[in-house]
């Protein structure tokens, strides 16, 4: 192993700031957009080897982002196949989600926790389940917390500057 990746190896170990976690799973060579929170719990699968792109401002949030598949390795006698999974800017994936292998997850949407994401999520989408499926878009998301914002005041924070 790589000096470089030995040290961001220790750094994703001890370290709790998710910017800088972010910034550590660069070195390790996967594509990773400024501005994007990765917390500790996250697990890249395969992400030294294997096309895992990350757009920037996400949330991931102890979820898996495989970037291979070897179930079939030993019938098709070749290696694992290796297709770009893409989480594109401006997404949140929840704890415990699962992002298969060579899907795309786009532009500010939203995966539910403990989704396990099989196929492709279009842009501005909730989706949730397993396997993972549209349940509304984010602005029908929006409304529906604010509302809830409305109703019970008390169930939200303020967000400190």
């Amino acid at each position: 192993m790589r000096i470089k990746q030995i040290l961001a190896w220790c750094f994703l170990k001890i370290r709790r700031d998710p910017h800088q976690i972010a910034r550590a799973w660069v070195m390790f060579g996967v594509d990773v957009g400024e501005g994007t929170m990765i917390f500790r719990n996250v697990r890249l699968i395969g992400a030294s080897k294997d096309p895992i792109h990350i757009g920037r401002h996400c949330v991931l949030t102890g979820c898996h982002i495989i970037g291979h598949d070897a179930a079939v390795v030993s019938h098709l006698k070749s290696g694992a196949m290796r297709i770009p999974t893409v989480i594109e800017d401006n997404c949140f994936i929840g704890y415990g989600a699962i992002i298969l292998t060579g899907v795309t997850v786009g532009k500010g949407s939203v995966v539910g926790a403990g989704s396990v994401v099989a196929s492709d999520v279009p842009a501005n989408m909730v989706v949730a389940g397993n396997p993972a499926k549209v349940i509304c878009s984010v602005d029908d998301l929006v409304k529906k917390r604010q509302e809830l914002r409305r109703q019970r005041p008390e169930y939200f924070t303020r967000m400190s500057s």
